[in-house]
Formats: C-alpha cells, structure tokens, sequence
C-alpha cells in the first residue's frame, strides 16, 4: 500500500516537470501566436494546481507514515502534527472510540480535523476494496468538506464491523437470528451507528458502507454517464446546494481623467435540491444466501443509479427529478439556434452551432459535444468522399471530436426529426456550467416478506435503496442547443 501512495506523489512530480517543460519551451518563442500564448497561461494555471496537490499528497504520506511507525509499538498511541487535538491513533487503527466521532461537535475546528485525519487514513487502509480513482474521489471530498460531515459518513460506515453486518444482513434475509454469534453483536453496532448518524433522515433502513456508497466512489472516469464526465460535480451533506453565478464583469476603456462606468457584476444565487430516486433489488431467499449479493450489490446499485441519473441530467423535469440541460437551456431566450432549414439537419448546422457559441466559452472554455447516436451517426455521414466535412477532418481523438471538441452520446436526447415539432438534437457548451449535486449517503430498508398478487408470501426477500441527486445549468448563456 506505501508502494502504491509513493507512485502517485511521484506521478504529480512527473506532471509538475511536464508542465514545466512545456511551459518553458514556450516562454522561449519570441512571437508567440495568439494560441501559444493562451496555452501558457493554461500551463500555469495547471502548475500551481498541480503544484499544490503535489505538496498536499507529499504531507499526507509522511502523515501516513508516522502512523505505521505509531502502530509497531504496542498499545502506543501518538499525536501526528497537524491532526486534531482529539485524534489519538492508537495501533493505527481509525475506528477506535466511534461513541467520539458520533458525539463529535463539528463546529470545533480541531474536532473537524480529528475526523478528517481519520477518514483520510480510514480511505488508506480501504485500499483493497477501492481502485485508484476511487480512492483520490473520497479523499478530496473529505478535504473539502470543511463542515467534517462527509468524514463522519466514512467513520461510522467503513469499519470492518460495520461491512461485515451488511453483508450478513444481506446474505441472511436480515434476520439476526441467522447471525453467528459474532455478527450479531456486529449487527447491533451497524443499528447504532445508523441511528446516530445526522447524515440522513430516514426512519428506517442502513446506511451503504462507503466502500460500496456511489454517492461517494462513483467516479467521473468509471461512469458510463456522460454528464458526470463533464460537468461539475458537488457534493453535499445538507438538503439543498446554494452556490453564486455571474455572466462576468465588463471591461471599458478609458480616457485620462474619465471617471470609470459601473462595471459590477450581475449575482445570482442559483439553488438545487436534490431528489429522491430508488431502486428495488429482490430474490428469493436460497439466491440471497447463496449469491453473494452482499459483494455485488454496490455495482449493481452503481449501474442502476448511473442509467437513471444520465436521462434525468439530459431531459429531467426539474420537480419529480433533476433539472436536464436541455429543457434548462430551451427555456432561455437566446440560447437555441434553428436550423438553416426546418425539420432537415445539414452540416452547416453544426458550423452555427459552433458559431453561435460566445467565444468566451469556445476558446477559452472547455466545451463538448452531446447528442444522441443516431444523430452522431448522421453527422458522420454527412461526407463520404473525405471532404471539408468528412468526420475525420472535422476531429477525431477519444473521445470522438466534433470541429476540435469531445462528442459525447446522450441517449436520452432527441433521435428523431419530426416534422412541425421542436427537435432539440445537437448541443453544445462549457459543461462547467451544469452542476450535478449528490447527497452524501444510500441508504436500503428491508422488506423480509415479498408478498404475491393474491396476498400469500412468494418465497422472496427485497431491498429498497434511495438517493438524492440534483442537477440545474447555472449560466445558460455558456451552451447552445440545436433544434431541427
């Protein structure tokens, strides 16, 4: 496990002398074109990120260290600079004295570090069960979950005891009678920590162990929804994100002595409630004992949960479900381009689409391609002779590129051309500006005796799993949708 954290601090140190040498190979142009000069400053913005990532991960395995070195005396406990003032590790374990963590006051500072620093190292030693992405994903959210909300979640729900109670309440039809004696105690300790978790306001029901929780593993790059990969992901523990948007200060020039105009931006203070969605998993009894569902059933709820979500992102209503982009961005003045002629979809009309799109967002953004694969796949079309407008010279690359921008499928999008209706087929824009917002915690309730049509019990016990996530455009001048 050191072997695997060393390589990521030294895979930040190969980026940082990538982006250094790039950066100044650059600065040796005597008359950069405008394009390399944009990229400089791109490249230096990356730097100082990378940069400070570097450091942070750098401090954290010494951090990490100091723990194992804690752990090989036995029954030592030692504090580790910087953590909090509560935090004794004790064997290196994360999980000891949780009746602590449960009670913790998250409006200490030094308590919020203490389950920081907990959770990071409860993240370390999960790193079995979690790839790579997955873990990087659950160690920013604790680090920038300033509240100590989100490090809570993974104390109370990553242990060993924990995962074991699960598992067998799964395996076992949640009877506790079915539990060997020592998962009996085992599932008494997952009840309590559910019941004194504030991270959830269900009445019922266990909260997913967070080694298994796609609210908090699920990455961008192990999503099959496009939306995830693009967009801007927030993560919350509360009932509603509240964030601030503007369309970005004017600039004027100036003569001498002139007093300067009133160049103060326009706030808004856009708000997303996330909302409820659910699967339901049953099977009889013998394929509950005998599947090994416990193992698989965070995939699976994975699956479910990204399949729902990536219609909703395109073409939610924004009442029962998540706002979609395109009913979002149809509903502003401005933001749909017609086609040159109506109900017919042509090359040029990717061409004003592209146009259409402020540069601000075009050049300096990072805009992507969505649409569903039946338009894709016209679009490909549109030249077979390998002309101007032949898809190779358009772009090509992985993801497939469109005029120099990823093309992602949306399946959810409009398909089909349909005469004398709105067909919004073809966007385009700076995704940074469609947030995705995730409430921290699944939670699943039992149900031990499916019943039939006629009333009797089939044989079958079932899980009910719920989540809430939100989605909204918060500045929809930054996209431009098609309609045919």
């Amino acid at each position: 496990m050191t072997t695997k954290r060393k390589k990521k601090s030294e895979k930040l140190k190969d980026q940082l002398e990538s982006i250094r040498s790039e950066l100044l190979e650059l600065e040796e142009v005597e008359e950069p074109t405008e394009e390399q000069a944009s990229r400089a400053g791109e490249l230096l913005g990356e730097f100082d990120t990378t940069q400070q990532a570097y450091t942070e991960q750098v401090e954290h395995e010494k951090r990490v260290e100091a723990v194992r070195a804690a752990a090989l005396v036995p029954g030592a406990q030692e504090r580790t600079p910087g953590d909090g003032p509560e935090f004794m590790r004790s064997r290196g374990n994360p999980y000891e004295d949780l009746d602590r963590v449960r009670g913790a006051n998250l409006m200490d500072r030094g308590s919020v570090g203490d389950l920081r620093s907990r959770a990071l190292y409860a993240v370390e030693l999960a790193a079995e069960m979690l790839s790579e992405d997955q873990q990087e994903r659950a160690e920013r959210l604790v680090r920038s979950d300033r509240r100590g909300r989100i490090a809570q979640h993974i104390l109370l729900t990553g242990s060993d005891d924990y995962m074991r109670a699960f598992e067998s309440l799964l395996a076992n039809a949640g009877n506790p009678a079915l539990l060997e004696e020592d998962e009996s105690a085992a599932y008494k300790l997952a009840e309590a920590h559910r019941r004194a978790m504030t991270l959830t306001d269900a009445a019922g029901g266990f909260l997913v162990p967070f080694t298994l929780d796609p609210t908090i593993i699920l990455t961008n790059a192990g999503s099959a929804n496009p939306f995830r990969q693009v967009s801007t992901v927030k993560t919350i523990t509360t009932d509603t994100w509240n964030g601030v948007s503007s369309a970005g200060v004017t600039a004027e020039w100036l003569a001498e002595a002139n007093q300067v105009g009133d160049d103060s931006p326009a706030f808004q203070q856009p708000s997303i409630t996330p909302k409820k969605a659910a699967a339901w998993v049953q099977g009889s009894f013998e394929v509950l004992a005998d599947s090994g569902f416990g193992a698989e059933v965070g995939p699976l709820l994975a699956d479910a949960k990204d399949r729902l979500e990536a219609a909703a992102f395109a073409m939610g209503n924004g009442t029962t479900q998540p706002k979609g982009v395109i009913p979002a961005v149809s509903a502003v003045s401005g933001s749909v381009v017609p086609t040159a002629t109506a109900d017919t979809y042509a090359v040029a009309d990717v061409y004003a689409v592209e146009q259409a799109l402020p540069p601000r967002y075009r050049l300096t953004g990072k805009p992507s391609w969505m649409a569903n694969k039946t338009i894709i796949n016209k679009t490909r079309q549109f030249d077979t002779a390998g002309g101007s407008s032949f898809w190779a010279n358009l772009g090509m690359g992985q993801p497939e590129q469109l005029l120099g921008a990823p093309i992602y499928e949306a399946s959810a999008m409009d398909g089909v051309i349909d005469a004398g209706q709105n067909n919004y087929i073809l966007l385009l824009g700076d995704f940074r500006n469609f947030y995705i917002v995730d409430r921290v915690g699944m939670t699943m309730v039992y149900e031990p005796l499916v019943k039939g049509a006629n009333g009797r019990p089939t044989g079958e016990a079932g899980w009910f799993a719920y989540w809430r996530t939100g989605s909204d455009v918060v500045n929809a001048d930054a996209f431009r949708l098609l309609n045919a």
